[in-house]
């Protein structure tokens, strides 16, 4: 009996099938996802052992968010052609859709030992082991992802960069990016000043995220306070038609929402330009979900990033990122392909009408009633083992204190508990706060002493949730977007001596705190007032935005290509 290795190819197909093959893929790249299925399916009839078309018909399940069935695809294709690196990767991906990042992370390792050099093996590798606080090879890992930015190296996803404190290196992978999605080749629309319909500035937010999202509890209230007698307000919605509170909010928010969730990139941008939109805005960069092709297509004279990817897309057809002057110092310009704009607050929009519920009490969360209580409310994903050892010498140092984690998976919750064992600290001190509902978390918040931010890739909106609900936090600031945006947070409610510069001065201000409780009670004071602070003043960010809008609409229409500005401070 072969072993698996040794099992021979399958013979080549005859011509008829090889019609069929040929048909299956041209129908899958026109995203014609049952129309390829039904070929391959056909193929399989008479060649149920052909690994190749097994392959093909579970990309087009997973295509077809059909993951189980890609993954029993995926797996018979393995189980007749064990070395093929590709479908291993495919397995990998279809393991991380579904959240099983152990499986993922196995078969992800399984193609980056068969073929190192395949795109995006690595990215996902890391990404799948860092789910799980899985750190083997992490270091390796890293300087493979810090030069994909060299054409001569494999590349890896921009979203993976920002796990490195190197803007240089973000924008190249970015560009890589870009450019390996063969764009350049669309030819974009040509926009007329004067063919311009009148009528109110149309904004267009493109997402796939409008549900129980980060990005969403952040913005809803934006799209619903845009002033309307100066603009029009389209959704374009890229995600699953699922239910919730929150993507109801946009539906009725916005004066028209799209659902597009499996248009084309070409048939997307078709129906932008339909919608005669002036601003389209990019809520994805190269988030999960993006589609940013249809923006190549110039579906709209201006096209601007905003808010979730904290970096820059490294594509030429992105007019402008809004930013901050601490996210993004205009002497950042050359790691950005966009032109900066500048809030005069912060970039991040803030929901303040997101209500918590009843304050629990720490028994009810696990939570020592005594004992000092560090949290990190981050995705694990962004904890790396520099920084967590630097937790550990805190829990050392402060006797009786406990780290509280959001960590959604037991196998993270085991690794964690391993790795602070393994620097000295009793596993048992690391508690994890289960996944709960939004006002749920919202309201647990309070419970802890001190939030403690990751660096490089620091808190976001669970920044500014901790700060809003008096959490206090301290955070590094780097030389990324990534790296500054809790900083930015921080100055903006008074708390600019909560932003560290090196890992020495967060560690000694961690342990400052903990030890002095007056001082730590005098932030949460502090604290008690920042909901009047302009971080959670939504009104007067959207007047901000709104400017920024306007400016970037007389620059068009008086024929003025795209360049950085700041908006001016509004009063009243």
């Amino acid at each position: 009996m072969n072993r698996p290795t040794d099992i021979a190819a399958p013979p080549p197909l005859p011509p008829d099938l090889m019609k069929l093959l040929y048909d299956g893929y041209q129908f899958q790249l026109r995203e014609q996802f049952e129309d390829a299925a039904r070929c391959y399916r056909k193929i399989l009839k008479r060649a149920p052992d052909n690994a190749d078309v097994l392959n093909l018909l579970g990309m087009v399940r997973a295509r077809q968010n059909r993951f189980d069935d890609a993954i029993d695809l995926y797996r018979s294709a393995l189980a007749r052609k064990p070395g093929d690196a590709k479908a291993w990767f495919n397995l990998g991906l279809a393991y991380s859709a579904l959240e099983r990042h152990p499986e993922g992370a196995e078969a992800m390792a399984q193609a980056h030992a068969l073929d190192a050099g395949l795109h995006e093996a690595v990215g996902m590798l890391l990404s799948l082991r860092r789910a799980i606080c899985d750190w083997r090879d992490h270091d390796l890992l890293m300087e493979s992802v810090a030069a994909s930015g060299d054409p001569a190296r494999p590349p890896v996803s921009p979203f993976f960069t920002l796990w490195l404190d190197d803007p240089e290196v973000q924008r190249a992978a970015a560009q890589r990016a870009v450019e390996k999605k063969g764009l350049a080749q669309v030819s974009p629309t040509r926009h007329d000043p004067a063919a311009r319909r009148p009528g109110p500035i149309r904004v267009g937010y493109v997402s796939a995220d409008f549900r129980d999202h980060p990005t969403t509890h952040l913005m809803s209230r934006l799209v619903e306070i845009h002033d309307r007698s100066r603009f029009e307000i389209t959704a374009f919605s890229l995600g699953p038609e699922v239910d919730s509170p929150y993507r109801r909010r946009i539906v009725e928010g916005a004066d028209r929402f799209v659902s597009c969730p499996r248009d084309a990139p070409a048939v997307l941008a078709a129906k932008i330009r339909d919608c005669g939109i002036d601003i389209l805005v990019d809520v994805m960069g190269h988030t999960t979900g993006n589609r940013m092709e249809a923006f190549a297509f110039r579906p709209a004279p201006v096209q601007v990033s905003y808010l979730a990817y904290p970096g820059t897309t490294g594509a030429g057809f992105m007019d402008y990122v809004i930013a901050d002057p601490v996210v993004v110092p205009f002497s950042n310009a050359p790691f950005f392909t966009e032109s900066i704009v500048h809030l005069p607050d912060a970039y991040q929009p803030n929901d303040p009408t997101l209500a918590p519920a009843p304050r629990p009490t720490r028994t009810e969360c696990g939570l020592p009633e005594d004992g000092f209580v560090f949290s990190m409310f981050n995705n694990v994903n962004k904890l790396e083992p520099e920084t967590f050892s630097l937790f550990m010498r805190l829990l050392r140092a402060v006797p009786g204190s406990v780290l509280w984690v959001l960590a959604r998976h037991t196998q993270a919750q085991d690794n964690l508990r391993r790795e602070a064992e393994a620097r000295g600290v009793d596993g048992a001190r690391i508690l994890f706060a289960p996944p709960v509902p939004l006002e749920q978390h919202l309201a647990r918040l309070p419970l802890a002493d001190l939030f403690l931010d990751t660096f490089p890739y620091t808190a976001h909106t669970t920044a500014s949730d901790a700060l809003r609900m008096g959490l206090p936090l301290i955070t590094r600031r780097g030389r990324t977007f990534a790296s500054r945006v809790a900083a930015s947070l921080l100055h903006q409610v008074g708390l600019g001596e909560c932003v560290a510069a090196t890992p020495e001065e967060f560690e000694a201000l961690a342990l400052g705190l903990a030890g002095d409780a007056a001082l730590l009670a005098a932030i949460r004071d502090r604290l008690g007032e920042s909901l009047s602070s302009p971080l959670f003043d939504i009104a007067r960010y959207t007047r901000h935005l709104e400017s920024a809008y306007e400016r970037m609409m007389e620059r068009w229409l008086s024929g003025t290509a795209p360049a950085p500005f700041a908006v001016p401070i509004l009063e009243g």
